[in-house]
């Protein structure tokens, strides 16, 4: 009789158990009405991306944003992206709408898109010579379309200002010595083959 009660509370605690695991799932999509999974296929966040991680003053790069639609069309859309005052914009593409920037603003006007569209849009730069070394340069561009409570943000896309080296006193010292050091072993070596 103890013996079956042991197992039935083991088998109940295992069933508990398998329930607590098991109520995540009931907010997954996987349980989402065609209009929930709708909405979220629109929150996934667009991509950005730069071609280089390290950037020194006078160097070119481009920054490429991508963002499909979901299973329904987007309507309005307009997408903006403040770039850092130490780049200079050289050119905006985009594979829809119209695209511009004005200062360090870039703004295109895609407009209408048609359900699982991919939308490309690259910007041209430069950095400035009076990028500081060591600098790290991030910024977020955000999609928008007509009747959406809130925009879409791409996650920081971020590039460094790449670092003059400059030998410190220390680190050359160190190197002197160690090359001193691996001379006189070597001259020590030939000293013994010979006597």
């Amino acid at each position: 009789m103890r013996q079956m009660k042991s197992r039935w509370v083991i088998v109940a605690f295992v069933a508990f158990a398998l329930v607590l695991m098991g109520l995540p799932s009931f907010s997954s999509s996987a349980w989402a009405t065609p209009a929930q999974r709708n909405a979220q296929q629109q929150s996934v966040p667009p991509v950005k991306r730069a071609n280089m991680d390290i950037v020194c003053p006078g160097e070119r790069g481009v920054f490429t944003l991508t963002f499909t639609t979901g299973s329904e069309a987007w309507y309005g859309v307009v997408v903006t992206d403040e770039l850092h005052p130490y780049l200079r914009i050289d050119a905006v593409s985009t594979s829809q709408g119209t695209a511009g920037y004005g200062g360090q603003l870039v703004t295109v006007n895609v407009g209408d898109v048609a359900a699982l569209t991919k939308v490309t849009i690259t910007i041209s730069f430069t950095v400035l010579e009076a990028a500081q070394a060591g600098l790290r340069i991030c910024n977020t561009a955000t999609v928008n379309g007509q009747d959406w409570p809130d925009p879409l943000y791409a996650e920081d896309c971020c590039i460094d200002v790449c670092e003059e080296f400059v030998p410190e006193p220390g680190s050359l010292l160190l190197l002197a010595s160690g090359l001193a050091g691996l001379v006189g072993y070597a001259g020590l070596r030939r000293a013994r083959r010979q006597g």
